[in-house]
């Protein structure tokens, strides 16, 4: 069990970059949809939106360095 999507979402950064992170995110989501697995499906948002925001916090910090 996933107890904190914040430090899952930085697990998959990790593992796979932002991109591949948010693709990972898409396929859980995908998958408890199809499975009609809403809490999983609740979990797998989380940890997206944790990605988003992560994502927006690097590029707005890699935008005020330019």
């Amino acid at each position: 069990m996933i107890e904190n999507p914040n430090n899952f979402a930085d697990h998959l950064i990790e593992l796979h970059g932002f991109d591949g992170a948010r693709q990972t995110a898409r396929d859980g989501i995908t998958t408890a949809q199809v499975e009609e697995d809403n809490y999983t499906l609740s979990i797998w948002r989380e940890i997206r939106r944790a990605i988003e925001i992560k994502r927006d916090v690097a590029d707005n910090q890699s935008g005020s360095k330019a």
